[in-house]
């Protein structure tokens, strides 16, 4: 950018950075999140960029200390408290200009939120509106740069000197001239309203990010008014202006996070679709159907669970909304109170609340009836699957038991012929036995008279009795298989034939 372009001159011009971090949430109860104290390392790095002097690495410990000991409830908590200071002064210089700043840190704890005001500014000087580069030295205070979870807004308080021409030209050349010499990440804030503060013109400006880490916020006040300093100075617009800018940082937030939500559900969604579509195409092999299905069912109900809870991080963030439209309309009526009534104007605040915030609710309304709908389709699926998976079984079961029925009755027959072939041999080995004397005549042993002897009577008995045993048990197995099975057969009926049949012509 071409610095001369860039023209006019400014008195005692400060840049506050109101930075917003969450401290605690609904998910982790009153515990402290881990990253609670991303501001306060934050504000090391800075005093570190600035070569600020004290140093501020004592902050981070300090402010958790405090803040651990401080158990007020309330809405406003001070965690910086030095015997009457409530705030951390420190001193730099300019870059490249060398010109001396002051710096200001007041830390907040605003209900479940820290809040951090960060101010540089330039001490009994007028300085040319080119040289507002160095309140934002490398681009230190941009939003990408900051990283504060729910976002940020940047406030630019001067005293326009000598100027009699347009104060939106004079406003735009002093966001130009605080990007000049960052690295340009985003898109550069443009106007988007303008109204009047404490009696002098307040313009906003702002790039149209989604996401709160890249939003860039702007505000440029121009004091105009002899009155605008003094009630400046008195800060009585002070509590009402941060807390209204921190609701307006977590319904942005909120609205973020809803938008992330929906399009993880939308991407369960399509999974489910994907499940649907392999439902349709199910195998005809029932143990290959079975396997399918309960693949299905250890898939579904996982995302379908992980679908609900987008579902719920939706409705508690539409919650959120709707609670913190109510605070930003509550510190919006605070403001107004404190303002010149007969030459403020604070419509273009009040546009957010009811421009912006009922596009935000009425889309969160539509993702969630779109999505409700998707959740009892989970619902359906699982149902339908465990049915099919439930009637599969029941047939598996009875076919199960079908062959174990005829496995005991095949068990049954083997039983009953063996039976059978036992008495029968048991009752042919007495009848050998009577018709030989196996008690009377002795055991012959070989001999070199008599090498081959006859079987001793004893085992031609025990022989014929398993050899016709076994032989009339085979018989009554074989008999009583075929006569179970032809019992168990369904029989077929004859019908008569048409040669047979009797006509109502027939005597």
């Amino acid at each position: 950018m071409n610095n001369t372009q860039l023209t006019g001159k400014l008195a005692n011009p400060k840049l506050m950075l109101f930075a917003f971090h969450l401290y605690s949430n609904l998910a982790k109860g009153d515990k402290q999140s881990v990253e609670a104290d991303h501001l306060w390392h934050k504000c090391v790095a800075l005093g570190q960029l600035l070569q600020t002097e004290p140093k501020l690495d004592f902050l981070p410990e300090n402010l958790s200390n405090r803040n651990s000991q401080n158990n007020e409830q309330s809405d406003y908590v001070e965690l910086w408290q030095s015997n009457v200071e409530r705030l951390v002064s420190f001193t730099t210089v300019s870059q490249p200009d060398k010109l001396p700043l002051k710096g200001v840190i007041y830390p907040l704890r605003l209900h479940d939120t820290y809040a951090l005001d960060f101010t540089l500014l330039f001490r009994n000087s007028t300085v040319e509106v080119k040289q507002l580069s160095s309140l934002n030295f490398q681009g230190c205070l941009l939003p990408w740069e900051i990283q504060a979870s729910l976002g940020q807004t940047l406030v630019l308080f001067a005293k326009p000197v000598d100027f009699a021409g347009n104060h939106q030209d004079l406003a735009k050349d002093c966001v130009d001239a605080l990007f000049q010499d960052s690295e340009l990440k985003q898109p550069k804030p443009y106007l988007v309203g303008d109204g009047k503060l404490l009696g002098s013109p307040i313009l906003e400006f702002d790039n149209s990010q989604e996401d709160p880490k890249l939003k860039c916020h702007i505000l440029v006040w121009l004091d105009t008014n002899e009155k605008t300093l003094k009630l400046e100075e008195d800060g009585n617009y002070y509590r009402p202006l941060i807390n209204l800018l921190c609701c307006r940082s977590k319904i942005i937030y909120a609205y973020h996070q809803a938008y992330r939500c929906n399009e993880e559900a939308r991407k369960l969604y399509r999974q489910l679709e994907e499940k649907v579509e392999e439902f349709s195409r199910l195998k005809s092999n029932r143990d290959e159907r079975l396997e399918q299905l309960e693949g299905c069912l250890t898939e579904l109900p996982q995302i379908g669970l992980n679908y609900a809870r987008y579902l719920r991080d939706i409705e508690l963030h539409q919650t959120t909304i709707e609670t913190n439209v109510a605070n930003y309309s509550y510190w919006l009526k605070q403001l107004g109170d404190c303002s010149i009534q007969e030459m403020d104007n604070l419509d273009f605040i009040q546009k957010f609340v009811d421009r912006s915030c009922q596009i935000f609710q009425k889309q969160i309304k539509v993702n969630i009836s779109y999505l409700t709908v998707g959740r009892q389709l989970f619902q359906q699926m699982i149902e339908t699957i465990r049915g099919i998976v439930e009637v599969d079984a029941q047939k598996q079961q009875v076919q199960y038991e079908k062959v174990e029925k005829e496995r005991d009755r095949n068990l049954q027959n083997t039983i009953q012929a063996v039976g059978t072939g036992i008495g029968v041999g048991v009752g042919f080995a007495g009848i050998l036995a009577a018709g030989y004397p196996l008690i009377e005549k002795p055991w012959d042993l070989p001999s070199p008279q008599h090498p081959l002897l006859p079987p001793h009577p004893f085992i031609i008995a025990l022989v014929l009795s398993c050899v016709g045993g076994g032989g009339l048990g085979w018989l009554a197995w074989f008999f009583t298989k075929r006569h179970l099975n032809a019992k168990s057969s369904p029989q077929q009926t004859i019908s008569p034939s048409p040669q047979n049949q009797l006509t109502s012509g027939d005597v």
